[in-house]
């Protein structure tokens, strides 16, 4: 019995301690609770803007005034999935969750960036450029939205894949892009496709499984003219906000379509460039409150900036608010609960937009479809009672097609060209939210996309499209730190801890669709890390990781070979590859693969099934990406032919008809039809 007794004793003593063992063992993600808190725990960053309301501040105090001249890099690891990068990194227990252009993801060392493990993707299709803006975690996965709309989970300790379910309703015309948001058991994500004649929604799944728990429109369709809401945009693409203590999402969905023509769906047509407060409490999302920022919107001028919720002095009393930005450059701060104005103000110059439309001739107009306030906005800072504001300065020429939009899947429907990027500049602006007024003002010599990041020691980082990382003293404004990554940054900039030591972190690569004439050209893309005294860099190059996967969701049936014939020569051809390689080669990629752009041949260029004729509209009236429509209509044409010939299209006639220069829309729709396969050729007429 004594003998019994100690076998008992010791069996409970062990599963005590197996218990005990268990219970202290670090958890792979947070859980609901620790989401919850996110925003009172600085040692880690464990949702895409720091906190489920979007505000990126950090309690942090190591990076001070006094010593971020000292800022060093501490680490860089390469990504071989190669694009516009625009991830959030999440930290999480040591290990940095990153995801990339083509919807891969990467687990890091958060101390030094060394490889843990890599879920590479492709995606079956492209409709438009190709970015995500960051994975969620909870629940022991890692969950990444797709550009071929698919849901995914991964086992957080190795990056094998749980589940993968489809998302989109509407495949034709829609894709994820926004990061996967963690809410109460729940992935809430947005669409993208408000360009593309999407009906734009949010919608969520459960973590468990990806099934589907709700869906709401952004379309309300008694405020469309006729049957216009069909194909009416109004996607949310960029993020959203939470207040958790009322159980509200914010939403801000995004222009109307088609984005450059009125005529037909004048009129309010909801929720297009709102912010949207929504109740999700129950079963199912119901609106408590909207604020439309611009009616009637000609200019692509999407409410794109992530809200922030957050609480200032307003008249030297606290009040809970909401801020949200336009592509036009406004910025708005509204009362949290009644959604009644407070402050409104431009910070970027908006001469034009809302005065003209465009035209066939074309009218001049700011800012240009790069923004004004690009997705990320910016945050509050408590101390000194400033939101601070990147934004960019930039004017374009709006030019509308000659014949009416007509709606064709995964075909952009705009009514034309997006206008020709010029010089792009920024801002960095802090505006007292006290009174509404600007406190202090930067330059910014590109583009200012980065957003911001906010420290209780007293500073505020910001970036700029060519590649430059910022650090002000958020009271003055005085600069006191700058360094060149030597890659665009359309992403944002995070910071935590490990090791007892604060670093800050952001993912740079190409600057893709928000690419501006004045832009330097980029090195690779790069996750980067920061810390105060770094002087020896460890630098982790790509091993263990490659550029993309082929994708397990592609569309069966794409032929194996192009069928038909297009009339092209041997000459064009030549001509061609070197138009492509000096004005397209940067967004297509050189193989025609697609890096921050679509492939324009391969598998994924086969599944979408363009005609002739949507191609030729493609490269005549969207590329190049700076300069849309502009080049000579012989270069045009050699593209064309360099594209087919790639294809695999025979040339027609014995090569010796060339591709017609010029063409009009009649005259391609009368060639014969062509079913493009997934092979690709080696330049000279359809030979490998």
């Amino acid at each position: 019995m004594k003998a019994r007794s100690l076998g008992v004793c010791a069996a409970a003593l062990a599963l005590c301690l197996g218990a005990a063992a268990a219970a202290a063992a670090p958890l792979s993600t947070p859980d609901g609770k620790a989401l919850l808190g996110a925003g009172a725990n600085d040692n880690e960053w464990i949702l895409p803007a720091k906190n489920y309301e979007g505000n990126p501040y950090t309690g942090l105090k190591q990076v001070t005034p006094d010593n971020v001249a000292t800022l060093g890099l501490a680490w860089s690891t390469a990504l071989a999935d190669e694009g516009q990068q625009e991830a959030a990194p999440l930290s999480w227990n040591g290990t940095l969750f990153v995801s990339t252009a083509h919807n891969g993801v990467v687990a890091l060392d958060a101390a030094n960036g060394k490889l843990k493990w890599q879920f590479p993707y492709d995606p079956s299709y492209i409709i438009s450029f190709s970015v995500n803006r960051g994975v969620g975690i909870a629940d022991g996965k890692v969950f990444m939205v797709t550009l071929d709309c698919r849901i995914i989970a991964l086992d957080a300790e190795t990056g094998k894949q749980v589940w993968n379910v489809a998302g989109c309703a509407d495949t034709a015309s829609s894709f994820y892009s926004m990061a996967a948001y963690v809410y109460k058991g729940a992935v809430i994500v947005g669409h993208a496709g408000g360009d593309y004649g999407t009906e734009g929604s949010v919608t969520a799944f459960s973590v468990k499984d990806g099934k589907k728990l709700w869906d709401w429109s952004t379309i309300k369709r008694d405020t469309w003219p006729g049957t216009s809401w069909r194909h009416g945009g109004a996607a949310v693409w960029s993020g959203v906000s939470i207040d958790p203590k009322s159980g509200t999402l914010f939403v801000a969905p995004g222009n109307p379509g088609p984005d450059m023509v009125l005529k037909g769906r004048e009129g309010p047509d909801l929720y297009g460039n709102s912010l949207v407060a929504l109740d999700i409490k129950g079963k199912k999302p119901k609106v408590k409150w909207y604020y439309q920022l611009i009616a009637n919107d000609t200019h692509d001028a999407d409410a794109a900036m992530i809200p922030v919720l957050f609480t200032a002095k307003v008249g030297g009393k606290p009040q809970e608010l909401v801020a949200i930005g336009d592509k036009a450059g406004d910025f708005v701060v509204l009362d949290r609960k009644s959604g009644k104005v407070v402050h409104r103000l431009a910070v970027s110059d908006q001469t034009g937009m809302f005065t003209t439309v465009p035209t066939l001739e074309g009218t001049h107009a700011c800012p240009n479809h790069g923004g004004g306030i690009e997705w990320l906005g910016g945050g509050y800072d408590p101390a000194s009672n400033l939101f601070f504001v990147p934004s960019t300065e930039e004017c374009g020429i709006w030019k509308v097609d000659a014949t009416p939009p007509v709606y064709a899947p995964r075909q952009a429907y705009k009514g034309g060209a997006l206008p020709k990027r010029g010089n792009g500049t920024g801002w960095f602006t802090a505006i007292d939210m006290d009174t509404g007024t600007v406190r202090w003002r930067k330059p910014l010599p590109f583009p200012g996309q980065g957003g911001a990041l906010i420290t209780a020691s007293g500073l505020v980082f910001t970036s700029d499209l060519g590649g430059s990382l910022y650090a002000f003293n958020a009271a003055t404004g005085d600069q006191l730190w700058h360094v060149d990554t030597g890659s665009a940054v359309v992403a944002p900039i995070t910071s935590y801890t490990a090791g007892g030591e604060q670093y800050l972190s952001v993912v740079v690569g190409q600057a893709g669709n928000q690419q501006t004439a004045n832009l330097p050209v980029p090195q690779a893309s790069r996750v980067l890390a920061y810390k105060v005294g770094a002087k020896l860099a460890v630098i982790n190059g790509t091993d263990g990781q490659i550029a993309r996967a082929v994708s397990k969701n592609a569309a069966a049936g794409e032929a194996a070979e192009s069928v038909g014939t297009a009339p092209y020569t041997a000459e064009q051809v030549t001509a061609g590859a070197a138009v492509y390689a000096q004005r397209c080669a940067v967004c297509h990629g050189a193989q025609m693969e697609g890096v921050a752009a679509p492939a324009l041949a391969g598998p994924a260029f086969a599944r979408s099934k363009p005609s002739l004729l949507q191609l030729h509209t493609i490269v005549t009236k969207a590329m190049p990406l700076t300069a849309p429509g502009t080049l000579p209509a012989a270069d045009y044409a050699a593209i064309m032919a360099y594209m087919l010939a790639y294809e695999c299209v025979k040339p027609s006639g014995d090569g010796k008809t060339p591709f017609p220069a010029g063409a009009t829309a009649g005259d391609i729709g009368a060639l014969p039809p062509i079913t493009y396969g997934a092979k690709v050729c080696a330049p000279g007429g359809g030979k490998e």
